[in-house]
């Protein structure tokens, strides 16, 4: 039986203790929230965003990013697959679930639908999160979200956080990166 405690060891002990418990609780508190936009069109139920949507996006030298289509995959498997001339349509099966259909001209179309609940005017997507906790030596930790509403022009606006932050030995590091996106309807 030890009796003989070295008091440095027990401080930073302490102190990584608080310091593992304040990164964990500031990771938790990552949210996407629901601003008041002056340009939301006012909705009663998810079926306001059935429509056909354009999947522009910016294309770079590794792919191409902001599609409509690559923002709706990356909270589920994320699918790479996004070309300029293709549509997404946009179907509301119940309350909590929309489906939505990638469709090109020459290309087998691909569909994912996509879980969540209407709040306040806003689709918001069930949260795709990760953990990968070794305390003291490792640790990760992510979160993706994304919530649609539509403007007052019927065009698609997307918000999305990517929230990805963890720790090797007693080094901490954070990257979040938030969006919005706007895409226009361009049928029923």
């Amino acid at each position: 039986m030890m009796t003989d405690q070295n008091p440095l060891n027990m401080k930073l002990l302490s102190f990584l203790a608080i310091l593992t418990s304040l990164a964990l609780l500031t990771g938790c508190a990552a949210s996407l929230k629901q601003p008041q936009r002056t340009d939301m069109l006012q909705m009663k139920s998810l079926s306001a965003f059935n429509g056909i949507y354009q999947n522009t996006g910016t294309s770079k030298r590794s792919g191409n990013y902001n599609t409509l289509w690559y923002h709706l995959t990356s909270i589920g498997q994320t699918d790479t697959t996004s070309l300029s001339n293709a549509t997404i349509t946009l179907l509301a099966l119940d309350n909590n679930k929309i489906r939505a259909t990638w469709e090109a001209k020459g290309n087998t179309p691909k569909s994912i639908e996509i879980k969540g609940e209407f709040k306040n005017g806003y689709f918001v997507a069930k949260p795709k999160r990760s953990a990968i906790p070794i305390p003291l030596i490792y640790g990760k930790f992510k979160n993706l979200q994304i919530q649609l509403s539509l403007n007052q022009d019927n065009s698609l606006h997307l918000d999305q956080l990517h929230n990805e932050w963890g720790w090797v030995f007693l080094f901490l590091a954070n990257n979040d990166t938030n969006t919005s996106n706007n895409y226009k309807k361009i049928g029923e």
